[in-house]
């Protein structure tokens, strides 16, 4: 075994896994190709959110049986991330291409499994161990400004809807120290931007000394040599006056807030088991913009719920109006196995759910387009990702709201620069800016 690719599907907690099996696949001497199909060892590195992730997967195990039978690559190919923890031994059976199946919460593992592909045996190995090995050195970080840390993995909520505590285990946090110590290395290394991960990431308690995650942005806040701290995913049951409190006293946190309200109709928000009311979330966002009156709050709905009512998804659009976020992320329910919600009556036909998503995204359209466009005349310094898209002159970066604007490519422009622009123009999904003369950048 020589090379390897890894295909990445999902969230940014599966990106940061990617980064950690790239990281032993290199201790184990192999170098990274092209593509999987040129590839020695290729992994999958999935998703299981959505309903249709496991025929996702046999379809591409199938197109890389069928490189493999042509006479090609890969020879040894694994699945990795939340559907191999959802699956596990079954997809062996299903898929002859598949070499081993490797869980998110056995990541350290891989080593292990390939050693057992070497000695001509297919593995599944899966499930959580109730200490987790997590070697933050081995993390093939690459050259990219924005970085992840993880600060508490899985999840205890058992939102009725949701996968993740079965795929992705209970929670789990770091050690605040440890934490800490990461982020000043991955900054010290030329990160610039670190977002703190974490399926429900202010739920986070540290380990040794109880300090909650209030505390830890204050810690992390200090690491000098960062530009700009971040975090997802915020579930609001776990919002306190005195986290709120700290993460508006803290500089370095971006003005950006994921907070995932997914109804607007507290019969749902019960059926899922959310643990807030529709008030109790609008009157949360009022005390987060009364603390920190910038921020860009963007947010999760889940339409098409079962049991959801015209009168419910009605609901929805009244928190939409209210809030008026900067970013909505919508999606139809879908069902998950094991999950409670999965055995509910009264599911909703797709076509209906179809519709409920495309009014909600028509009322929220005109909400982000008004939102961006109050931000023309701004000066706002951004950390520039890369070229707008392929071909384009114009180069796309981020501030510390989150939102993409789109700047005319200057002399020596880089990634992972930080620039001082103006925002010049608007769209509902992006902004437009000029470099500002004497700026950072210029």
């Amino acid at each position: 075994m020589e090379t390897y690719f890894i295909e990445t599907w999902g969230c940014q907690m599966n990106v940061l896994d990617t980064q950690r099996l790239e990281g032993l696949l290199q201790q184990h001497g192999l170098r990274p190709a092209g593509r999987a199909e040129d590839a020695d060892v290729a992994l999958l590195n999935t998703c299981s959110v959505r309903e249709k992730a496991v025929q996702k997967v046999l379809s591409r195990l199938g197109e890389l049986h069928g490189a493999r039978q042509a006479g090609g690559k890969p020879a040894t190919v694994g699945l990795c991330g939340c559907v191999a923890e959802q699956e596990g031994a079954r997809l062996l059976a299903r898929s002859p291409v598949l070499s081993f199946v490797l869980g998110p919460g056995r990541v350290a593992q891989l080593p292990a499994a390939l050693d057992a592909v070497a000695a001509g045996r297919r593995v599944s190995i899966t499930g959580f161990e109730p200490a987790r090995d997590y070697d933050a050195h081995l993390i093939a970080r690459g050259n990219s400004a924005r970085q992840y840390v993880t600060a508490i993995e899985g999840c205890n909520q058992h939102c009725t809807f949701c996968v993740v505590p079965y795929t992705r285990g209970h929670e789990s946090s770091r050690p605040l120290r440890e934490i800490v110590r990461e982020v000043e290395a991955v900054a010290a290394g030329g990160g610039k931007e670190i977002t703190l991960l974490g399926q429900t990431v202010n739920a986070y308690r540290c380990p040794a000394t109880g300090a909650d995650f209030g505390d830890l942005l204050q810690a992390v806040g200090k690491v000098a040599a960062a530009w700009r701290i971040q975090f997802v995913t915020s579930h609001p049951k776990f919002f306190t006056d005195r986290m709120i409190d700290k993460i508006a006293g803290t500089p370095r946190v971006g003005s950006y807030l994921h907070l995932p309200f997914q109804a607007g109709s507290n019969a749902v928000l019960k059926r899922m088991h959310r643990g807030y009311t529709r008030e109790e979330y609008v009157r949360l966002v009022g005390q987060i913009r009364a603390a920190m009156p910038g921020v860009t709050l963007s947010t999760d709905v889940i339409v098409g719920f079962p049991g959801e009512t015209e009168a419910d998804f009605l609901e929805t659009l009244e928190v939409v109006s209210a809030v008026r976020f900067g970013q909505l992320y919508g999606f139809i329910y879908s069902a998950r196995p094991r999950t409670p919600a999965l055995g509910y009556p009264g599911r909703v036909a797709r076509s209906e759910a179809g519709e409920r998503l495309e009014r909600l995204f028509e009322a929220q359209s005109p909400v982000q387009l008004e939102l961006n466009q109050a931000l023309i005349g701004r000066s706002v310094e951004i950390l520039v990702d890369g070229p707008a898209r392929r071909g384009s002159e114009a180069w796309q970066g981020r501030g510390p709201d989150n939102r993409v604007v789109n700047v005319q490519g200057w002399p020596g422009v880089a990634h992972g620069q930080i620039a001082d622009v103006t925002i010049t123009g608007a769209t509902a999904h992006s902004l437009l800016g000029e470099l500002r003369p004497g700026g950072p950048g210029a």
